[in-house]
C-alpha cells in the first residue's frame, strides 16, 4: 500500500510529495455526517407529525407544510450542531497541563518543532499512564493541544518523544484536529444511541491515516530512525481498548490506537522507506 492512495491532500506538505490531509475535504465529509442525520430525524418526525396533523383534521396542504418545516428545522439544527462541535476537549479526559517548571524537556521540543513548521506552540498536557502515547485533542479556545502520556515522558530519548510530538503537531499544523474533534463530537451524540458509531476495531482506513501521520513526523524531524524506535519501544508496552465511553471517542486517534487489532508492521514499512 503506498501512502498517497490513502491519505489526502494537505496544506502542510509532507516528505517525499506524499498527500496529506486536506481540510476542505475533510469539513465537507464531516458535515455530511450531520446534515444525513439532520435529514433522517427531520424525515421521521415530518412524517409523524404531518400524519397526526391529517388526523386531526387539518387540510393536507397544511399538514405537507408543517412536515417541510420540521425537516428544515432539523437541517438547521444539524448545520448549528455542525458549526459549534468540536469545541475544547480536555476536559473529556484526566489531563494535567504541562509547562516550563514540570515538564522543560517536553516544552522545549513542542517550540522548537513548532517554529519549524509554523505554529503557534499550543498547550500540552499529561495523562498519567505508563503506556507510550500521544494524541492532538481540540484544546480551550479551539485551539488544538497535545496530550502525551506519562509513560512516555519516562520512557522515551529525546529523539524518540521529538517524533512522537512532532507527529501530533503536524496533525494540529494541517488543521486535521479540528476535523477529528468535529467527528467526536458527532460520535459523542449519535453513539448514544447506536454504539457502534463509536469505533472498536482497527480498519485499513485507519491504517492509511496513521501511515500519513507518521509521514508528518518525518516530515518536521526528518530522522525516521527515532520513529521507527519510537513505534518499537510502544509495542513493548500493550495499548489496551478502554471501557471508559468518554475515552473510547479518542481511541481511534492516538499513535498507538486504543482499539483491537492494532498491527503497526505496515506502518514500519513505510516509515523504513524513508
Amino acid at each position: 500500500m503506498r501512502v498517497g492512495q490513502v491519505a489526502k491532500q494537505s496544506t502542510y506538505p509532507l516528505w517525499g510529495g506524499i498527500d496529506g490531509f486536506d481540510p476542505k475535504r475533510g469539513s465537507a465529509e464531516v458535515a455530511s455526517y450531520y446534515l444525513a442525520v439532520g435529514a433522517i430525524v427531520g424525515v421521521v418526525l415530518g412524517v409523524v407529525i404531518g400524519v397526526l396533523i391529517a388526523i386531526a383534521g387539518v387540510p393536507t396542504g397544511a399538514s405537507t407544510i408543517a412536515g417541510a418545516a420540521v425537516l428544515v428545522g432539523s437541517l438547521v439544527v444539524a448545520a448549528v450542531g455542525y458549526s459549534q462541535a468540536g469545541v475544547d476537549e480536555s476536559h473529556l479526559l484526566d489531563l494535567a497541563l504541562l509547562d516550563d517548571d514540570n515538564a522543560p524537556r517536553a516544552e522545549s521540543l513542542v517550540e522548537g518543532i513548532s517554529a519549524s513548521i509554523g505554529l503557534e506552540p499550543p498547550n500540552v498536557f499529561l495523562l498519567d499512564e505508563p503506556q507510550i502515547n500521544a494524541l492532538a485533542i481540540q484544546g480551550p479556545g479551539r485551539t488544538g493541544a497535545v496530550v502525551v502520556t506519562s509513560g512516555a515522558l519516562e520512557l522515551l530519548t529525546r529523539l524518540e518523544l521529538e517524533a512522537l510530538l512532532a507527529r501530533e503537531l503536524v496533525k494540529i499544523r494541517s488543521g486535521e484536529v479540528g476535523f477529528e474533534a468535529k467527528v467526536r463530537a458527532f460520535r459523542r451524540v449519535v453513539g448514544r444511541f447506536w454504539p457502534g458509531a463509536v469505533p472498536t476495531v482497527y480498519t485499513h482506513a485507519m491504517l492509511g491515516r496513521d501511515i500519513a501521520a507518521d509521514v508528518g513526523a518525518l516530515t518536521a524531524t526528518r530522522f525516521p530512525p527515532a520513529l521507527i524506535s519510537l513505534v518499537l519501544k510502544a509495542e513493548e508496552i500493550k495499548v489496551q481498548p478502554t471501557a471508559d465511553p468518554k475515552r473510547r471517542l479518542f481511541g481511534p486517534f492516538w499513535f498507538i490506537p486504543e482499539l483491537r487489532d492494532v498491527v503497526t508492521a505496515e506502518r514500519l514499512t513505510e516509515i523504513s522507506e524513508f
